[in-house]
């Protein structure tokens, strides 16, 4: 069966990784899999390199809205589909969401699929604005086959801003290489060396890319405040993006003294974790944050805001905190409510690695998205 999946960039996000992890995963006897993506992304080569997988780089595959490079991009990414005759058409992330379903519905292609990795809209963009990508997602609905969602938060906003009826919308959460998070043999003290760590206190983490979404400035502050308060913290910010410089901009005003490390893109996440012992995430809008299933598969109790499916991993008091977005002083309380009770540490690490099953694993995600395939084709 000819299969195509379209993903916006490349870059080393929770879609993208995802995705990437979903081809990898598929029974290659029944698939003939092709990927459509930017050319540009630190994922590219991975995309480039799948066994049996066929990878088309569009350049008018961009980000930023810009009415004649995405009518580009539509024609483009047609023109892939009627060369190939895809069977199904699985679109991701918001913009080749948009433009990949279009070009599907002109292709007539039978199967039109669409991951909700978190909706295009939220509160903190204006009325206008909103309302756009709202409009957007109700018109391309009636001719998507279904609209998988990776949170029942999801399916409820869907619902709630009627972008299309309930039988629509099929939930299936995301999977993570499960074997490679719970059974990794990393030497602590050495990944401590080499990432400037030379103290044996506690380390506080956050996996992210660095843009408006993630609100990494509020883990900034929060991270300031824990260390007016308890200076034998060590913290690390894995991921970059456009804020980092407002980032360093504000820890200057601090006194961290080289206790805040920013460690940039890695590849390593899963031994990184090894060597934090709480997770932090502060977005203002989520889907399902990928970084938080692999911090609790670990055993880290988590300090994440109340965005999207948080709650749907997070158990309040238990595995970890909800906190409210965009108030990091909410975060700086529940860090330093755990760092000063280590009986509460060891017992939300207990739980936080017994709450992520089977359920969570990249292949039980392939098997559903398999099924789906076929009860539709």
């Amino acid at each position: 069966m000819r299969i195509c999946h379209v993903i916006t960039k490349p870059e080393l996000g929770g879609a993208q990784l995802s995705t990437l992890n979903l081809i990898s995963n598929f029974p290659k006897d029944k698939y003939q899999v092709s990927i459509i993506t930017s050319p540009s992304g630190i994922l590219k080569q991975e995309f480039k390199s799948l066994t049996n997988v066929t990878a088309y780089f569009s350049p008018f595959l961009t980000r930023p809205v810009n009415p004649i490079v995405d009518i580009l991009a539509l024609i483009h990414i047609f023109i892939i589909y009627r060369c190939n005759r895809f069977k199904i058409i699985h679109t991701h992330s918001s913009k080749a969401g948009i433009i990949g379903r279009w070009a599907a519905l002109f292709a007539k292609a039978p199967v039109i699929l669409h991951t909700v990795h978190g909706w295009p809209f939220n509160d903190c963009q204006s009325l206008l604005v909103k309302r756009f990508y709202i409009f957007l997602e109700r018109i391309t609905a009636p001719f998507t086959t279904k609209i998988i969602c990776v949170s029942k938060k999801d399916i409820e906003t869907g619902l709630k801003y009627r972008i299309a009826p309930k039988e629509k919308f099929v939930l299936i959460k995301y999977g993570i290489p499960l074997y490679q998070f719970k059974n990794s043999n990393c030497n602590k003290e050495e990944k401590k060396r080499e990432l400037g760590i030379n103290n044996n206190d506690p380390v506080i983490g956050m996996i992210s890319c660095l843009k408006p979404q993630k609100s990494p400035l509020d883990y900034v502050k929060a991270c300031v405040d824990v260390y007016n308060k308890i200076p034998s913290i060590n913290f690390l910010l894995i991921g970059d993006g456009i804020l980092k410089k407002r980032c360093e901009s504000e820890l200057s005003k601090s006194s961290l003294n080289g206790r805040f490390i920013f460690t940039g893109w890695r590849r390593d996440v899963s031994d990184i974790l090894d060597i934090i012992d709480i997770v932090v995430l502060t977005s203002k809008w989520e889907g399902l944050p990928i970084a938080i299933i692999e911090a609790l598969s670990k055993g880290k109790p988590v300090v994440v805001t109340d965005a999207g499916g948080g709650r749907e991993l997070v158990k309040d008091g238990v595995t970890g905190y909800i906190t409210r977005p965009g108030q990091y002083r909410d975060t700086t309380d529940r860090l330093l409510s755990i760092l000063k009770d280590k009986d509460s540490l060891l017992k939300m690490s207990q739980e936080a690695a017994k709450s992520i099953d089977d359920s969570f694993d990249i292949k039980a995600m392939a098997h559903n998205i398999d099924n789906l395939y076929r009860s539709l084709a």
